[in-house]
């Protein structure tokens, strides 16, 4: 199946572009069912990883996060935080007990229904002491959960060309490749667009 030339429009460009959104109500992830997985850890002890709506009181940890993981690329921590704070986000929060361990943001494109249904994976970050513990499989569940809630019909998501871990992740969800953006970030580096159309 194609997917839709709709993937590089302007919807993306003008989400991309947004740093506030006052028209649009501050929802930053209702109606998200929960979801919940589990990791083994070395010392055989299993401990449960939840995933709950994120909050306004999580956009410290938000910011915090993207900050550790995004810094190479540019300044995330406040395009990130202005985005969720602005409600044109579904921010997800993966915790394990009450400790966050990591989140993924999808950008809302509801408004323009006339057009394909396409929305956009914006970030997904896991704390760098739980990376290969399946934290970032379980966000990717939940997001596409919440797209086909949403009625979503295509995700679109950007990751660094050198990526390659991230890159897999999203393989592995079914999103595949689709064409090199040049000087994409704000530092310059490359991008690779990928698709996965939801069915």
């Amino acid at each position: 199946m194609r997917i839709p030339e709709i993937c590089d429009s302007k919807r993306i460009a003008r989400l991309r572009q947004a740093t506030a959104a006052a028209d649009y109500p501050l929802r930053g992830g209702a109606n998200v069912q929960a979801g919940a997985g589990s990791y083994k850890k070395k010392t055989g002890h299993r401990d449960r990883v939840t995933v709950r709506p994120a909050t306004a009181a999580d956009v410290h940890y938000i910011r915090s996060l993207s900050r550790k993981v995004f810094q190479q690329y540019g300044a995330y921590e406040n395009m990130l935080g202005r985005w969720f704070e602005s409600g044109i986000t579904v921010t997800l929060l993966a915790l394990m007990g009450k400790r966050p361990v990591g989140f993924a943001m999808l950008g809302r494109l509801e408004r323009e229904s006339y057009l394909p249904r396409v929305s956009e994976l914006l970030a997904i970050a896991v704390e760098p002491i739980k990376w290969k513990l399946g934290i970032g499989d379980l966000l990717m569940r939940n997001v596409e959960r919440k797209a086909k809630d949403l009625k979503v019909e295509t995700l679109v998501l950007h990751t660094a060309v050198e990526n390659l871990p991230s890159q897999k992740l999203f393989k592995k969800h079914g999103f595949t490749p689709s064409k090199i953006k040049k000087n994409f970030y704000p530092e310059g580096q490359d991008a690779l667009m990928m698709c996965k159309e939801i069915p």
